[in-house]
């Protein structure tokens, strides 16, 4: 019997008449993503073969083959490279290259074979996707049809109405009809397969069914699938709808509009939503506030509910910004189920109970929720620090030690260090990376993931190895093998993707200090009145992942993404000459990037949050959020309270990460020990700071001050919510 690799190769025909052979065989629990390590059953694509002392690099002419197949969008120059490609490994990714880059060029049984083929290899749903979206060329008979599915939930539109046919072919009609009903309630799908289904089956579905569809969509971006629902809904329910979209759209007539809707309808949840945002926009923001308590709760779906909280933040900040405690916790008081948004609210609702309304009860619910929602690293430390302070609120100091005693489990993250301290931890300890034995690296090399990784270096398809390698990172299941793949990755030549591996194994839990936090002394001679060597380390962790070639849309360049017109600036002042393809050299961009860096620290009088919020989003912007945060180098503001305000979720999240990672680097530089001092360091600054001996404060970007506008581009090369 041919090969699945060969029967695609073959075609649709070929396969055909295997058909029900590879049916029988068909493993239905695949995954459809990547899926984290259990400690179960090892992944497929993970299954490990007889090791093999070294790895045997493909044939140049299939090597090249290969290059030309992972790198071509068209389907037949792909099959044209993987019919001379004579590896079986390489062909299976021709194949994987070809599916990701050809599917709709592909018959549904070819689809079904790769899918089986590819099973545990990257991207398996786009796999899933496209063979659904196949059936309907399929000619499967209702109960092969049925199987196929073998009681998996289809994960397309197309998908569910052959199952639907399928079902209704077999006389389980009511299967059927709970099928479509759930889908045109539920889901999100584009209007050609919208009118397909309500044109197949439009007998299923009911008024309410039309009613909830369309409010589901119009929570969206309201497009032509939104809009094709109105003509479907009661007579009432068109009009709110076009209230709804005329808010969205800030039209001219809105208000007229929502005037002439009856109060019933005024007080629907979706079209109190939309005027909340329009009233918002429109700068109104007191008469938006008290609109969030008639936002939907819960949402009606997941993309709603991500649309109802970034509205909602926007009004969090804005009631704080007026002082308006109670209104923002209002807002931030969303009453979302799970995910990071729902993290998000929690910790807004609990923060602002705590430290605005002094109600530690209500912020204690609000933390635990945290620990129930999120398992990474920094979100449990995060939320056991702040139940430690919840608790010591409550006057429970011994369930607050306990709460604290927890977080320091999580040493590494910002609120973990915070926590330490308050369990009376005085160092940061370091462990060492684990050692690799031979079994390790044994078991490593002889999974057929890492074999394929090996396999696209040697044909340079470097876009395709940090698919794979970011692929495996999410399975592989010890440190030991996390740590081969970051060696693997770094000795590629490409210390982002390295760094990027570092950074998803420790948020499953295998943390790496000294692969995660590498020493660059070959590379870095701090320049005159540079900032300490330690947060110099962190800041370049955080904007390039230690790469020397990363550039960001706005054109910051290097190690520490420094915009030309800022490394100009510094290298006048330095007495160096200067180019901007010199700031691809780590050497020359640490030396500059480390003098500049001390001269934000400098400029805002040592504090080393201000210091980097200002790296991250411009050196005007920290003066600013002291109106509204209050100023943590003073004595009455907690420097906490001043990271939690920051209004933009990605400076607040820089600070916290490159403060906790200064901690780290202290460590790493000390022989992995260092005392810490987080809380003390928070408090960093005031108006008698001397600065760094030896050279005059530079002038930030651009030529502003502190206290003027800010740049239309950050310095650090992160325009806030862009990355």
């Amino acid at each position: 019997m041919a090969s699945g690799l060969g029967k695609v190769l073959l075609g649709g025909s070929a396969v055909v008449a295997l058909f029900g052979v590879a049916l029988a065989q068909d493993d239905v629990g695949l995954p459809r993503a990547p899926q984290p390590y259990t400690g179960g059953a090892t992944p497929p694509g993970l299954i490990t073969t007889p090791p093999t002392a070294t790895y045997a690099t493909p044939a140049e002419a299939d090597a090249a083959n290969l290059r030309m197949a992972v790198t071509s969008r068209d389907p037949a120059t792909i099959r044209m490279a993987m019919s001379s490609i004579q590896d079986p490994l390489s062909r299976k990714i021709a194949l994987w290259a070809l599916v990701d880059a050809g599917a709709e060029s592909m018959s549904f049984f070819e689809l079904d074979q790769a899918r089986r083929d590819l099973a545990g290899w990257p991207r398996a749903q786009r796999r899933e996707t496209a063979a659904e979206k196949a059936l309907v060329t399929s000619g499967l008979d209702a109960q092969r049809m049925i199987a196929w599915f073998g009681g998996r939930d289809p994960q397309t539109a197309e998908g569910a109405m052959a199952l639907a046919a399928a079902y209704q072919a077999a006389g389980r009609t009511s299967d059927a009809a709970n099928l479509i009903r759930s889908w045109w309630r539920d889901q999100v799908f584009e209007l050609d397969a919208q009118r397909g289904m309500l044109a197949r089956f439009g007998t299923l579905l009911t008024a309410d069914d039309h009613v909830r569809r369309a409010d589901v969509l119009l929570y969206g971006p309201q497009g032509p699938a939104a809009r094709d629902m109105i003509a479907l809904l009661p007579y009432d329910q068109q009009a709110a709808a076009q209230a709804r979209i005329a808010f969205r759209s800030n039209a001219g007539n809105a208000n007229d509009l929502y005037a002439a809707l009856s109060p019933a309808q005024q007080a629907l949840p979706g079209v109190v939503f939309e005027r909340a945002a329009y009233l918002r926009r429109k700068g109104l923001d007191t008469l938006a506030l008290p609109l969030v308590g008639q936002f939907p709760a819960p949402p009606p779906s997941a993309d709603a509910a991500s649309a109802i909280w970034r509205e909602r933040k926007q009004l969090v900040v804005s009631a704080l910004k007026s002082g308006d405690s109670a209104g923002a916790y209002a807002a931030a008081n969303a009453h979302l189920k799970d995910g990071a948004d729902a993290a998000e609210s929690e910790f807004y609702a609990g923060w602002i109970a705590l430290s605005r309304l002094k109600d530690a009860d209500r912020a204690a619910d609000h933390f635990a929720r945290i620990a129930e929602i999120g398992a990474s690293p920094i979100t449990r430390g995060r939320a056991l620090y702040w139940q430690g302070r919840a608790a010591e609120a409550q006057g429970d100091r011994i369930a607050a030690q306990a709460f604290y005693a927890e977080g320091a489990r999580y040493i590494t993250t910002f609120y973990g260090q915070l926590a330490a301290e308050k369990a009376g931890i005085k160092e940061i300890r370091l462990d060492k990376d684990p050692t690799i034995t031979q079994a390790d690296r044994a078991r490593f090399e002889g999974r057929e993931l890492v074999r394929a990784v090996r396999t696209l270096m040697a044909a340079g398809a470097r876009d395709q190895v940090r698919i794979f390698v970011l692929f495996i990172d999410d399975q592989l299941p010890s440190a030991e093998e996390e740590a081969l793949l970051v060696d693997l990755a770094r000795n590629y030549g490409d210390p982002d993707l390295a760094m990027r591996a570092v950074r998803t194994a420790a948020q499953r839990g295998f943390t790496l200090p000294e692969r995660g936090y590498p020493l660059l002394d070959h590379l870095f001679t701090p320049g005159p009145g540079a900032a300490e060597t330690a947060f110099v380390y962190s800041i370049s962790r955080q904007e390039s992942n230690f790469d020397p070639n990363a550039r960001s849309a706005p054109g910051a360049r290097g190690m520490m993404q420094l915009m030309p017109a800022t490394a100009a600036i510094v290298a006048r002042q330095l007495g160096e000459s200067h180019s901007v393809d010199r700031l691809s050299d780590p050497f020359y961009n640490m030396r500059l990037g480390s003098t500049y860096l001390g001269s934000m620290v400098s400029n805002f009088s040592g504090s080393y949050i201000m210091a980097a919020a200002a790296y991250n989003a411009g050196p005007g912007r920290p003066t600013q959020w002291v109106t509204l945060c209050g100023d943590p180098r003073g004595a009455t503001t907690d420097p906490l309270d001043f990271i939690e305000c920051i209004p933009f979720s990605e400076t607040r999240n820089y600070v916290m990460r490159t403060i906790e990672t200064t901690m780290v680097y202290r460590a790493r530089l000390n022989g992995g020990v260092a005392p810490l001092t987080l809380s003390s360091d928070l408090k960093r600054g005031g108006y008698a700071y001397a600065g760094p001996a030896g050279t005059a404060p530079l002038p930030p970007i651009g030529g502003t001050t502190a206290s003027s506008a800010p740049p239309a581009i950050p310095q650090g090369g992160y325009v806030p919510g862009t990355r």
